[in-house]
């Protein structure tokens, strides 16, 4: 490793860590832009060298390692190391290496200093909402383990001085992070807590790049795996899979917010599922990111470690030796090419398959549902493979509507579980289970699946730069057309928590079977009612009719939550297609691009198309479609199509499709996550039929005639 000497600041490399004379002092900081690189600091050393001049008095150095060498040196400390600068970065290498190494690092070290930039000297920690309590520091994903694994952690202000050591501070920091109090009072391991609870006090915490998500809880969970900056979500896969390897802790799987209840489903008016929707990331064995572990739960063997016999290799002993199940035996995983192999005690209830394991939380034993996999039944019937999850909705819901949930509540008593409101009894099986979602399928292939854009001259294009940045911000992205005349599009779980957003975009067919393009925003949170609900397929034409838009630009939302909409003409075909552009602003949501360092730019100067008005009454509908179809034959059957009445327009469309319908077609698009339900559009095999494209005229609110981009209408 590499260390700072802290009376001048130059680098100094150390093949063990403890060949540092009187070990090292180590700074734990959130980065900030334009943080000191390594060659930076070492070109900084060169050329004092050359001028016989101290690098650290150097005002080229960053204050933050001067401050920090000073501070150490007056500590005691001969060596320093911050890993903005004593990390070679350009070397993949040397990153890997100190990636792997690093929470040893901060194990090995005399101290740690964590600098909080945002944070006064002044300031009452335990204040209700102090700067301490609201810090940066405390959000970032690897100061996770910068908070756990030295011995001796002091916290800095901003102006360096002192504020507290982790020791005192323990319950408000219980308070802060989530974390029991006896981890840093060294009362407790890491390894002491389930692998979902130490996936839990990471859910809350943020990293610039996705892969971190993975490489900071390396040390957290005792594992290594070479860092590979670029494989994405890739990253938190091969995490788990290195945990399954030393670990049968069945916590693992415990990851989502919505349990079937205990009791009786037809008491809270539950109707299951039971289908496949493998493009939902929640009926895969895997969870896609840290932030999906919202429960933290109990390893039962790891709480009855006292029951158990070290005679009988991991077996349950005494009382528990013939019960609860079968035989005595403990969970066992491990990875194959077929799936990952499970050895549960397992049960049949309602069509669907339960595995029991052996997890509870504060209430109950926990149940992992399992659907077969029945597209594998016939490759090799005797083993045969399941997904997670089943759909379900309850009709005591204000708007009912199908969700997936992977777990259920199995009980208190092991030797009375119950589920739907009957007892069961669970036998020890092997069985396979899907990890991942196929290739092509996974949040991080979202734009390949995206059908929006796939036509050459589509009413809307929603550019897939976009749809990047929302991935960015960890919302999923799916498609869903809930009707013929409409596009839904939702980002769900924005920035990882319970926030969605659904844009609708729609035709509108006036009186005189003319199309306009409309649309609307819609914002939910905290799993409520959202701003402004009403049925997805209505609209109101004075206020949704993009094209009465002011620079068809318009704001939905309020101060915390605020979407900008705006629509340009596409270059290509301007009189044909709109290009979508969508800004996020207000309280919640500058927060969320804040912590994920992602931005969305003004949209491009928005320019209209006029034209004169006709001399004359348009032709007839007859004549006008005769007219274009051969000019415009650009839409497939599925995309848009006229009402079926006389001058209708979207307010008569019918309500959104339920999930376990395929929507088909081109447009069946949406951005959307766990919890709806919704299917990706299935193979139709339907011919394109053409459309023609009528053109009306409209006035903007500048009194200028413009015109409403013409939109297809169907020829049969």
């Amino acid at each position: 490793m590499w260390l700072l000497s802290t009376d001048r600041a130059e680098l100094h490399y150390f093949s063990r860590t403890f060949d540092a004379d009187g070990g090292y002092a180590i700074l734990s900081h959130t980065w900030e832009k334009n943080e000191q690189t390594y060659q930076e600091v070492r070109a900084i050393s060169e050329r004092c060298r050359r001028h016989h001049a101290n690098p650290r008095d150097d005002p080229e150095l960053s204050p933050k390692i001067r401050e920090m060498c000073i501070l150490a040196e007056e500590h005691g400390y001969q060596w320093a190391w911050v890993d903005s600068c004593c990390i070679d970065k350009t070397s993949s290498s040397e990153l890997s290496e100190a990636v792997n190494s690093m929470y040893r690092w901060y194990s090995d070290c005399e101290v740690c200093y964590a600098y909080l930039a945002d944070v006064p000297g002044d300031c009452i920690l335990d204040a209700s909402n102090s700067a301490f309590r609201r810090s940066r520091w405390h959000t970032r994903g690897w100061t996770l383990q910068e908070l756990v694994a030295p011995a001796r952690l002091l916290f800095i202000s901003s102006d360096w001085t002192e504020l507290g050591n982790r020791t005192t501070l323990a319950n408000l920091l219980q308070e802060i992070t989530g974390i029991e109090s006896r981890i840093f009072t060294r009362q407790k391991r890491p390894a002491d807590f389930s692998i979902a609870s130490r996936m839990n006090w990471a859910s809350r915490r943020r990293t610039t790049r996705v892969e971190d998500e993975a490489y900071c809880l390396m040390g957290l969970f005792d594992v290594s795996m070479p860092a590979n900056y670029g494989e994405g979500e890739r990253a938190f896969t091969r995490l788990q899979y290195e945990i399954m390897r030393h670990n049968s802790d069945t916590s693992l799987f415990v990851f989502g917010d919505d349990f079937l209840p205990r009791g009786d489903f037809s008491t809270h008016g539950i109707t299951l599922g039971l289908h496949v929707d493998i493009c939902d990331t929640w009926q895969f064995l895997l969870a896609s990111s840290p932030r999906e572990f919202e429960t933290r739960v109990h390893y039962t063997p790891r709480v009855r470690r006292s029951s158990v016999s070290q005679d009988s290799g991991g077996a349950w002993d005494g009382a528990e030796a013939s019960s609860p199940f079968d035989a005595v035996e403990l969970p066992r995983i491990s990875m194959t090419s077929h799936g990952v192999k499970l050895r549960l005690p397992v049960f049949e209830a309602d069509g669907i398959t339960i595995a029991v394991l052996l997890c509870q939380d504060d209430n109950d034993h926990l149940g992992l549902l399992l659907m077969r996999d029945a597209s594998e039944e016939e490759e090799d019937p005797t083993r045969p493979r399941y997904h997670t999850g089943c759909h379900w909705r309850s009709d005591m819901l204000r708007s009912p509507s199908w969700s997936i949930t992977r777990l259920a509540r199995l009980g208190r008593d092991l030797n009375d579980l119950q589920f739907n409101g009957k007892r069961v009894e669970a036998k020890w099986r092997t069985l396979y289970v899907v990890p991942r979602p196929p290739q092509g399928l996974s949040p991080s292939a979202t734009t390949t699946r995206l059908t929006i854009n796939c036509d050459p001259d589509p009413p809307f294009r929603f550019p897939h730069f976009l749809v990047s940045r929302l991935l960015a911000l960890r919302a999923e992205v799916t498609e869903h057309q809930p009707h013929q005349h409409l596009i839904t599009m939702t980002i769900f779980r924005l920035g990882g928590a319970a926030e969605q957003i659904c844009l609708d975009l729609g035709l509108c067919q006036n009186q005189r079977g003319y199309f306009c393009r409309w649309s609307k925003v819609t914002i939910y949170h905290d799993g409520g009612h959202p701003q402004g609900y009403d049925d997805p397929s209505s609209h109101s034409c004075s206020q949704h009719h993009v094209d009465f838009w002011p620079s068809r630009s318009k704001v939905f939302g309020d101060a915390d939550r605020a979407v900008r909409l705006s629509f340009t003409p596409c270059k290509r075909s301007p009189t044909r297609t709109l290009v979508v552009h969508l800004e996020l602003f207000g309280r919640v949501y500058e927060e969320i691009l804040r912590e994920a360092d992602v931005s969305f730019p003004p949209p491009p100067n928005p320019t209209r198309i006029t034209l004169a008005p006709p001399a004359v009454d348009c032709p007839s509908s007859h004549q006008a479609q005769r007219n274009s179809r051969q000019a415009y034959h650009y839409l497939p059957l599925h995309s848009f199509a006229p009402h079926e009445q006389s001058g209708g327009h979207a307010h008569g469309a019918p309500q959104r499709a339920a999930p376990i319908v395929q929507p088909v077609g081109l447009y069946a698009a949406s951005f959307a996550g766990h919890g709806s339900g919704d299917c990706y559009p299935a193979a139709t095999t339907a011919s394109p039929q053409p459309f023609s494209v009528h053109r009306e005229v409209a006035i903007d609110t500048g009194g200028q005639r413009s015109l409403i981009h013409p939109a297809p209408t169907l020829h049969k």
